[in-house]
């Protein structure tokens, strides 16, 4: 998990934007107004433009007015453009989480949080894959033995209904004000109904304060 910080001006993004790629990648330019995928991954911190180089895109541009992150967004390839329109991750308040989105869905969540004061005490569990000889046997596993979990907040008081969102074990994130985080939703598995069920769970990739 990666903290960003927005950018505050078009020629700013548009620098980290257009940066050439990485050195094996030939035919990209820097500086020639055109962002290929190879350039939107290296930007991102990541090897390929998929959902991860989307919420860069979208979380560090977002403080621009709509008509530079138009121009910012028009900067890409045509057919990054349009995968990009097609797969956005869209801005969700942490009370929308559990009842509008579902496992696999790509999700920028704005709120304030708090760490699970009870960790081992969380009902919850994922699914991870492990190989047993030549076979793929899915595990349930504890999410506190994998992440460290966070609770967000639509607002400061801290009223219900809430989001989850996990973060790696040993990431630092400072909850102090209003906090954001883009990621993955991914499946939770719950064995009791106390603390209440969340279908699902925010894997956080990167956050930034707000």
């Amino acid at each position: 998990m990666k903290e960003l910080k927005p950018f505050r001006s078009l020629p700013a993004l548009k620098k980290a934007l257009d940066n050439g790629g990485r050195f094996f990648n030939f035919f990209d330019r820097a500086a020639d107004d055109k962002v290929s995928r190879a350039e939107l991954a290296r930007a991102a911190g990541v090897f390929s433009a998929g959902i991860q180089a989307f919420l860069y895109l979208e979380m560090t541009k977002q403080d621009l007015s709509e008509e530079q992150q138009a121009e910012a967004v028009s900067m890409l390839e045509p057919t990054l453009r349009a995968s990009f329109a097609k797969k956005k991750p869209p801005h969700a308040k942490p009370s929308m989480v559990d009842k509008n989105y579902k496992a696999g869905d790509g999700l920028i969540v704005t709120g304030y949080g708090r760490e699970l004061e009870t960790q081992k005490r969380f009902e919850g569990f994922i699914i991870v894959p492990i190989m047993v000889g030549k076979a793929m046997i899915p595990m349930m596993i504890p999410i506190n033995n994998i992440y460290q979990v966070i609770e967000i907040y639509d607002d400061a008081t801290f009223r219900s209904p809430r989001a989850i969102v996990c973060v790696p074990q040993k990431k630092k994130v400072d909850l102090s004000g209003q906090v954001q985080f883009g990621g993955v939703l991914k499946e939770l598995k719950n064995q009791t109904t106390s603390p209440p069920t969340h279908p699902v769970f925010l894997e956080a990739i990167f956050w930034m304060k707000r």
